[in-house]
């Protein structure tokens, strides 16, 4: 699903939506004729950058298989029938992908019970900081959004509820993980609106701000996930009163033209769910600087800078780019005549 929201600036912003598409992971099993092990599924909603064959921080199939990739499993046993999240059987279980077996493992490998059920919670990229974090009466990550953006991870979320031996033994028959991305991804597009033929215009800086002059903060510098939730609803608890941060996107040269100039696979956004749309408190700001030089022989260096107000929801689990269209301000003309002016009329007489 696409969508596409246009602003002016003295360049022009526009946000565009992308939803994600599922790729399968390959599976995890270790079943033998005698004992049932227990055995994960993983299926993996794919980012706009995957669709693109790109890589950068985003959480896909190839990233999750790499060497620092991997998910990290919480499962409680229960004999009874209710539901009940913990970490009796798996607290924060690796499972990696192993290019020798061709396979997803983990270890040490865990067997089904005839009777009870298991009911599982993952995340990915996994870290070993979330060790005995989920209980039964606590199913909340502490997640953090790091200020160096190439630093910045994908995070993504799955459960698997009420899992029996009588439901996932056999050959083909594993614990399934539906991942989903849980946070929102910021990326960007820059090119000039008309062609200055002969001039140069070099990008220098692309900010995101909680105000046009970046006095204030916007974005969220840390959040909960409750790794319980299914949906966006009740995913993310977070409070208005914490330290906020912005971001130095972009911070260099960059020559300009009319057709594209996209941010690298490293740098994009990757930030907690949050609401800039214009009935909301919190305020986002997009701040571009550049260059004009040997505009119509004009051989000075001029520098510009822009703003606009960005009104967006960003949603867990969906794309945007913002593109950003910059150029001149174009000189029109308006024209209008005074009207004549009549003076005191004077009566001429013949006689």
């Amino acid at each position: 699903m696409y969508k596409k929201i246009f602003m002016g600036i003295a360049a022009v912003a526009a946000l565009t939506l992308v939803s994600c598409s599922s790729d399968d992971l390959n599976s995890l099993s270790d079943n033998s004729s005698k004992n049932e092990a227990i055995s994960f599924d993983g299926y993996l909603g794919r980012s706009a950058v995957a669709v693109n064959g790109s890589r950068g921080s985003v959480l896909d199939l190839p990233a999750l298989k790499g060497e620092n990739g991997g998910f990290g499993v919480f499962g409680n046993y229960k004999n009874a029938d209710d539901l009940e999240f913990g970490s009796n059987w798996f607290d924060n279980v690796k499972v990696t992908y192993s290019n020798t077996d061709t396979k997803w493992t983990y270890s040490p490998v865990q067997y089904w019970l005839p009777q009870g059920h298991i009911d599982f919670l993952a995340y990915a990229p996994y870290d070993s900081k979330y060790d005995k974090k989920v209980t039964k009466d606590n199913q909340e990550l502490n997640f953090i959004v790091s200020p160096t953006i190439k630093d910045q991870k994908d995070l993504l979320w799955a459960k698997a509820t009420n899992q029996t031996m009588a439901n996932n033994s056999g050959t083909d028959k594993k614990v399934k993980f539906q991942f989903a991305h849980a946070l929102s991804r910021l990326g960007y597009i820059v090119k000039l609106n008309n062609d200055y033929s002969g001039a140069t215009f070099t990008l220098t800086k692309i900010t995101l701000a909680g105000s046009s002059d970046g006095t204030e903060n916007a974005f969220y510098t840390t959040g909960t996930i409750d790794l319980s939730k299914t949906s966006s609803t009740g995913l993310w608890t977070t409070s208005s009163s914490d330290a906020k941060q912005n971001f130095d996107w972009f911070s260099g040269t960059q020559t300009l033209a009319k057709t594209d100039y996209k941010n690298p696979d490293a740098n994009y956004l990757f930030v907690i769910p949050q609401d800039f749309s214009a009935t909301a408190t919190g305020k986002l700001y997009v701040i571009v600087e550049y260059t004009i030089k040997n505009y119509n022989g004009v051989a000075a260096t001029m520098t510009n800078k822009v703003y606009k107000k960005l009104e967006k929801n960003f949603e867990q689990g969906k794309a945007y780019t913002i593109n950003l269209s910059l150029g001149l301000t174009p000189i029109e003309f308006d024209a209008d005549v005074t009207a004549w002016k009549d003076t005191d009329q004077k009566d001429v007489h013949w006689n």
